[in-house]
């Protein structure tokens, strides 16, 4: 006999109904029963498999049943170790680019110390040739205010010998 609580979590999920649907049903309470530790986990079961069915757009009882032997087959007996699965197979599901090579993941923005930061600026003063970081970004500086008055001058010297701003050889057309 059928349990009434699937009856009803049944009619919930709007799926339809006829006679076969029920044989369905007891079929799987039944395939529930003799693999799950107790009647109650076993209703638990098939209840859960008509939420999921449903809640992914399913109509059929093949569905749900094919939910149910799933979990089954995984050894979830009871419905919390059903949770469990689906948790963990969440998890194992990586989001795949082409050719089903996993995505890398872009690691966290790194935000430096000022101790970092003053460390970093005597490593490369001190590969440039200066002995204080702050003559180094000075210099530096003045380099960039250079390259920047001068930036004119030498955009129109590449033209002239066919080169564009990037540094590649302009395409003549004839």
């Amino acid at each position: 006999m059928i349990n009434k609580n699937i009856v009803i979590q049944w009619q919930q999920a709007n799926m339809p109904e006829n006679p076969l649907v029920y044989q369905d049903l007891e079929e799987m309470q039944e395939l529930a029963l003799h693999n799950a530790e107790s009647e109650q986990e076993a209703v638990k079961l098939v209840m859960l498999a008509i939420r999921s069915a449903a809640k992914n757009g399913a109509t059929s009882t093949l569905s749900v049943q094919r939910r149910l032997e799933k979990w089954i087959n995984a050894g979830a007996t009871t419905a919390a170790k059903v949770g469990d699965y689906e948790k963990q197979s969440q998890q194992l599901q990586q989001p795949r680019s082409r050719f089903g090579q996993p995505l890398r993941n872009e690691s966290a923005i790194e935000k430096f110390t000022p101790e970092q930061i003053a460390e970093q600026s005597k490593r490369l003063a001190k590969e440039d040739g200066f002995d204080d970081p702050e003559e180094w970004a000075k210099a530096t500086m003045e380099k960039f205010r250079e390259l920047r008055a001068t930036r004119a001058e030498r955009m129109a010297d590449k033209s002239n010998r066919g080169l564009t701003s990037s540094g590649k050889r302009v395409v003549t057309r004839f």
